[in-house]
């Protein structure tokens, strides 16, 4: 029960902090009104047509990425935060012109994962790794319901806030973007896992 309430707590609190960190820096779409990708995106409940496969299919996506780690808690703060990244969708209701999907880029995966280094004091690479996969993850699945079920491709300011110029994804494309995330998570975790087991070795040893 102890370990549950951790877990719990853990999830909670890492959600929180990535969902704040996503909606902050989104906000920086509202900075260039001049821009040409700058629009009044509108109410997200009627334009960004928010539907129990779109959740559920980030959410399972967003864990398949954690599955990298073979741990339960960041397989479900995968899911998590792969749905959180999907906060900016909040500055649509204050009806000010934004650049759309902002934190649907590189550079906010970076950022992110730099948050949880610092805030961790770098003692948790697996979180910096799932926050950056759960991104990729987001992406991934927004391709794959574009195709799926709507026959067409997505595009994203895959590098704002450098360009705001979008990149068009189709087809397959979402199928190498969800590998890159399970493999950098994996890779990861077993660094994180081999330096864990040495510390271990090395305590004994004295």
């Amino acid at each position: 029960v102890h370990d549950m309430k951790d877990t719990l707590k853990f999830i909670l609190k890492n959600s929180i902090i990535f969902a704040s960190v996503s909606f902050a820096f989104s906000m920086i779409g509202a900075f260039f009104p001049e821009s040409e990708f700058t629009v009044v995106i509108g109410n997200p409940l009627v334009v960004s047509s928010v539907t129990y496969e779109h959740v559920l299919g980030h959410v399972f996506w967003g864990a398949i990425i954690g599955l990298g780690t073979l741990s339960i808690r960041y397989i479900i703060l995968g899911g998590s935060f792969a749905i959180f990244l999907d906060s900016d969708h909040l500055l649509q209701f204050l009806d000010i012109e934004l650049v759309s999907r902002m934190s649907h880029s590189i550079p906010f995966a970076v950022i992110a994962m730099i948050v949880f280094f610092v805030i961790t004091r770098g003692k948790d690479i697996r979180i910096c790794a799932v926050a950056f996969g759960a991104v990729l993850s987001h992406i991934a699945f927004d391709i794959f319901l574009a195709d799926v079920v709507f026959s067409s491709d997505t595009n994203f300011p895959l590098f704002s806030p450098f360009t705001f110029e979008t990149i068009t994804f189709q087809g397959l494309d979402w199928l190498g973007i969800q590998i890159i995330g399970v493999i950098i998570v994996a890779i990861t975790s077993y660094f994180y896992k081999r330096k864990e087991i040495r510390l271990k070795n090395n305590l004994t040893k004295t």
